[in-house]
């Protein structure tokens, strides 16, 4: 893709993405405003979507780069905005969701795709869009939490005036977030397990480092939810083992890509 098209795309996208997760936010208190913030963001998705299967036809089989990455988790979760939006009460957390995409997709056309000698099957994309299904599930999980500590401070210093009636109530919110550990922790185990099955030449890959801490990660979350079913852990210590899992998958997918890319001038296939 051309620089000048594909700056284009990317101010275009994030102008989308931006405006549909305002109207989305409004459309709590202003249904009117609902027709449009479904509009702009299938809209948004549908140019996104288009520039990734450009991006596919234009390099062929590749390894994503750290940049593409970005983009392909943006357009999952503005994906997973639409589901959750689609329950009023939980539009607050559906428009930070496509807010977050706006800046993942800034940078769709911007990244360097690396052609691989061998053609990439329907195993390595599977792999692919279960990891990036997973980064969106534990990401939304991870901002809920945050919203949870934001509501849970209120609370403690009774300003609850101050509360914004867009937020659901705490209880509620909670259990949005443990739906959401739960489909993410069960995206990364079949992540993990295709990786381990399709990926050949794990160790001379500079896969390592991703692997391990992956594996930690998921580790995180499944002590978490058994915590959860066993002795109904709930509230600050949710909230810290959600965004400790979550701190080591976004190093595990993108810090080790960072360093070993754009620092290293390595890549994984």
């Amino acid at each position: 893709m051309c620089p000048r098209p594909a700056v284009i795309l990317a101010i275009t996208l994030y102008v989308l993405y931006t405006a549909s997760a305002w109207v989305m936010l409004r459309s709590v208190n202003k249904p009117r405003l609902e027709p449009l913030a479904w509009a702009l963001i299938l809209l948004a998705i549908v140019g996104h979507s288009d520039a990734i299967m450009h991006m596919m036809r234009i390099n062929g089989p590749f390894s994503i780069g750290l940049l593409e990455a970005a983009s392909l988790l943006a357009w999952t979760l503005a994906v997973l905005a639409c589901l959750i939006s689609i329950e009023r009460q939980n539009r607050a957390l559906g428009a930070i969701l496509m807010a977050s995409a706006a800046f993942g997709a800034a940078v769709t056309g911007a990244g360097r795709s690396y052609a691989e000698a061998t053609t990439a099957g329907w195993e390595l994309t599977a792999h692919i869009l279960l990891s990036m299904g997973a980064a969106a599930l534990l990401f939304a999980a991870a901002v809920t939490a945050v919203l949870l500590v934001f509501l849970d401070r209120r609370l403690r210093t009774r300003r609850i005036a101050d509360l914004p009636n867009v937020l659901p109530p705490l209880d509620a919110l909670e259990k949005v977030m443990f739906r959401l550990i739960g489909a993410g922790f069960g995206l990364l185990t079949l992540a993990l397990f295709t990786g381990f099955v399709f990926v050949t030449n794990l160790f001379t890959q500079n896969l390592v480092q991703k692997t391990a801490l992956s594996l930690i990660a998921w580790m995180l979350f499944g002590v978490l939810l058994i915590g959860r079913i066993r002795f109904g852990w709930r509230g600050r210590s949710a909230v810290q083992w959600t965004l400790s899992g979550f701190g080591v998958l976004a190093v595990a997918y993108f810090g080790v890509k960072f360093v070993l890319e754009d620092m290293l001038g390595r890549h994984w296939g």
